[in-house]
């Protein structure tokens, strides 16, 4: 088999391997690719990240904290001041147990004091997502006590911008207008100055009014300024994040939640909606699977505070997201099936590539045993015909000189007119025996020629008519002329002049021959050509 063409089927096979490798890749870089964002969200993320898995650290100091408060309000001669600060630490953390701080609070309290517990109360129902409640403590609220009116106007509009945002359309705009009329009696309490609480509320009026740019001014000074706590620079940066995406920045958006989402954290804060737009803004950038997990750690914080309002709007999320993940899931699933059949196909295509080339290389190596085979048979014709021809040259010698030494006789005994000499000669120069020496060289010429002519010829004839030799005879007359054809002398003229037969003779051999075995003239030659010389 000539090379290329042993070589073409492992070339398409190859070139068909590189092809569908190249599409598994393609595929695998489009399913694995998910994470699309830059270095600097990467980062902001990474932070995130780092601390939720602060959060059991943050907890326990939140713990010792509480601990230390439960044991001061069993000696303390103010348990209302007690209840109070335990309050503040359940605010934001956990909804029933701030409650429960509300109600210690309010058994303890002086007349005074109710009005603070109010506020306390309608705080946490705000929080809770009990805005009707909150609205019914807000709406029969009446102090004289000054000290308490920004938390009085403070719990207003943070009450009015909730149901603005939850309630939404025309009754949300009058709700946003109500309140942006509460935050402008509000700054009037505020005392002016560089504090992150002055600058926030002035920035949460041009949030509401429609003028993001001065607000991003405004919650930016908040921020540089000195924060009154982690938490409140929590409720500025969320702040700031809304704005953020209100202009379609979602780039900034998306790194201001996450600072908001850090100080909650931090905080110990569950009240929150900066996680659940983290997700949302990650699922906008198309990141699913980071969407899913954060939207399920804002359901947590949400579920864990009881905040029924962050739940619902938590819910709404949700679902789109996950159906989004699900349906990204199903994507990996499939192309996972289709990297399976690729690579099944590749293993199959491997395995038959193995076939056929072992199958080539099987072929191949009978193909190089044929040609050593052949290469000895061709020494061996090569070593035969010098034999052959050395025979040859050798007789055709003995045939020269035979002839030279008579004709050397002759001429000397004529002209010694020896005349009895002369009729000598004849009987030196025997026909009969050299055509015997001839005939003998002929049989062992094409007998080495086809070492099993007899038994083959044999096989050809019927069992009662084949041809039995006698001691010491290589070949008999009908075999030496069969071998001669079988040489591809075909001519009887020329058999009857090699063998010194008459014409007649070696026709007649050749009839009783083909007779005896029983097949027509064609047929008998067909077979008499295929048996094989020592070359086969």
């Amino acid at each position: 088999m000539p090379v290329r063409e042993f070589l073409l089927p492992l070339r398409s096979n190859w070139i068909c391997m590189k092809k569908t490798c190249l599409f598994c890749v393609l595929v695998l870089l489009c399913v694995g690719c998910s994470n699309s964002l830059n270095d600097n969200v990467n980062d902001d993320l990474q932070r995130l990240d780092d601390a939720l898995a602060s959060r059991p650290a943050v907890e326990s100091l939140k713990r010792l904290r509480i601990d230390s408060l439960y044991r001061v309000a069993a000696v303390s001669d103010n348990p209302y001041a007690v209840y109070r600060n335990l309050y503040e630490e359940y605010s934001s953390y956990n909804y029933d147990t701030a409650l429960l701080y509300i109600r210690f609070m309010e058994q303890e309290a002086t007349p005074e004091q109710l009005d603070e517990v109010a506020l306390c109360r309608s705080f946490v129902y705000i929080s809770g997502g009990l805005f009707k409640d909150a609205a019914d403590i807000l709406g029969q609220w009446h102090s004289t006590d000054t000290a308490l009116l920004p938390d009085y106007y403070f719990n207003n509009v943070r009450l009015l911008c909730d149901l603005a945002d939850a309630v939404g359309g025309e009754l949300g705009q009058q709700y946003n207008a109500e309140g942006l009329r509460m935050n402008r009696v509000l700054q009037d309490y505020v005392s002016p100055g560089d504090t992150m609480r002055y600058w926030y509320i002035r920035a949460l009026t041009d949030l509401r009014s429609g003028n993001y740019q001065r607000s991003i001014e405004r919650c930016l000074k908040a921020l540089s300024a000195t924060p009154p706590s982690v938490h409140y620079k929590a409720i500025v940066t969320s702040t700031l994040a809304s704005t953020y995406r209100l202009t379609g920045d979602n780039e900034r958006a998306l790194h201001y939640y996450i600072e908001a989402a850090v100080c909650d954290i931090l905080s110990s804060t569950y009240e929150t909606v900066a996680m659940r737009n983290v997700a949302e803004l990650l699922f906008e950038a198309g990141e699913t699977q980071l969407a899913d997990r954060y939207i399920h750690l804002a359901m947590y914080d949400a579920r864990r505070y009881h905040a029924r309002h962050r739940e619902v709007s938590i819910a709404q999320s949700l679902p789109i997201i996950e159906e989004r993940m699900l349906s990204r899931i199903r994507t990996q699933r499939l192309a996972a099936i289709v990297l399976l059949v690729v690579v099944a196909v590749l293993l199959v295509i491997g395995i038959i590539g193995i076939v056929i080339v072992r199958k080539q290389n099987t072929a191949l190596h009978k193909a190089h045993q044929e040609i050593d085979r052949m290469n000895r048979s061709l020494g061996e014709a090569n070593q035969l015909k010098e034999e052959l021809l050395g025979t040859l040259i050798a007789s055709q010698s003995q045939y020269i000189n035979a002839v030279q030494g008579y004709q050397q006789d002759v001429r000397q005994y004529a002209a010694n007119r020896q005349w009895s000499e002369l009729q000598s000669i004849p009987k030196a120069a025997d026909a009969r025996q050299r055509r015997t020496l001839f005939d003998r060289q002929i049989d062992t010429i094409l007998l080495r020629i086809y070492p099993t002519f007899v038994q083959d010829f044999n096989a050809l004839l019927r069992p009662e008519d084949r041809l039995t030799l006698r001691k010491d005879e290589l070949l008999n007359a009908q075999l030496r002329i069969f071998a001669l054809i079988r040489l591809g002398v075909t001519h009887n003229e020329v058999i009857a002049e090699i063998l010194d037969y008459s014409v007649n003779t070696v026709y007649n051999y050749k009839t009783r021959v083909i007779a005896s075995s029983g097949m027509a003239p064609e047929a008998f030659y067909d077979a008499l050509m295929r048996i094989p010389s020592f070359v086969r």
